[in-house]
Order: structure tokens, then C-alpha cells, then sequence
């Protein structure tokens, strides 16, 4: 597992998810994300789903280039990601849309930002220990 002290958390609302570059190790283990040939964002995959499902998910997005579509957002939906999974708060649907058959990405509705609010708002009612 790689250190993750060098990501600057409060900066992540300005770094535009379409301009970086996503590079996962051989083991499929470790998530690198780089943003203009820099790495500024890591997760380790442990239970490999969170931080994959969420960048599938960005890069379904219909307008990649919305100043929301950023590194902020991607690890709050992660999160969300994580919550609901780990949790059984049961919003997949909300995730993930009512089409999507588990394996084909092309079943998955296009995230909106009301959507990613929505998601965020749910699950925060669902489970008041939740940390999106």
C-alpha cells in the first residue's frame, strides 16, 4: 500500500477528472490518478469495487467536462460507493441506475449532479454514521 500524505484533499474540488490519466498496478490492487503527468490521488483497492465503480461511473457522464466532474466529487462517490456496499443501505438503483445488469457498463445511467446529490442526501438518511 502506498503512502497517500501527499494528496492535497482541499484541492481536489479543482483538479477536472477528464484531463487526468488512471493507472491501476498489476495486481489490480493500487488506483493512481494523474493529473497533468503528476500523481495526485491513490487508493488502495482492497475489496475491489469502490474507487473502480465510481471512476466507470464518472467516465459515463454525459458532459465529462462540468466543472463538478473533478477529483472531489469522485472520491465522494467512492465513498458512497463504500457505504452503501459495506452498510446494506440498498440504493444500488440509485447508483447505478434501474437498467444496470451488474456486469455491463453500457446498462449504467449516466451520473448527473443532482443524481450524485441525491445519492450523497439518501445515504446520509439511511445511515447517520455514514462518512460521505
Amino acid at each position: 500500500m502506498k503512502p497517500t500524505d501527499y494528496i492535497d484533499w482541499d484541492n481536489l474540488k479543482n483538479i477536472p477528472f477528464f484531463l487526468c490519466q488512471v493507472v491501476e498496478d498489476e495486481e489490480n490492487q493500487d488506483i493512481d490518478i494523474y493529473y497533468l503527468g503528476e500523481r495526485v490521488f491513490h487508493d488502495y483497492d482492497h475489496v475491489g469495487h469502490y474507487l473502480r465503480s465510481a471512476i466507470v461511473l464518472f467516465r459515463k457522464i454525459k458532459n465529462r467536462t462540468a466543472d463538478w466532474v473533478n477529483l472531489d466529487n469522485l472520491w465522494t462517490l467512492r465513498n458512497c460507493i463504500r457505504e452503501n456496499y459495506n452498510h446494506g443501505i440498498g440504493v444500488d438503483a440509485l447508483i447505478y441506475g434501474d437498467d444496470f445488469d451488474g456486469k455491463n457498463p453500457d446498462t449504467l445511467t449516466p451520473l448527473t449532479k443532482k443524481r450524485l446529490d441525491l445519492i450523497v442526501k439518501r445515504i446520509k438518511e439511511l445511515d447517520k454514521y455514514a462518512t460521505v
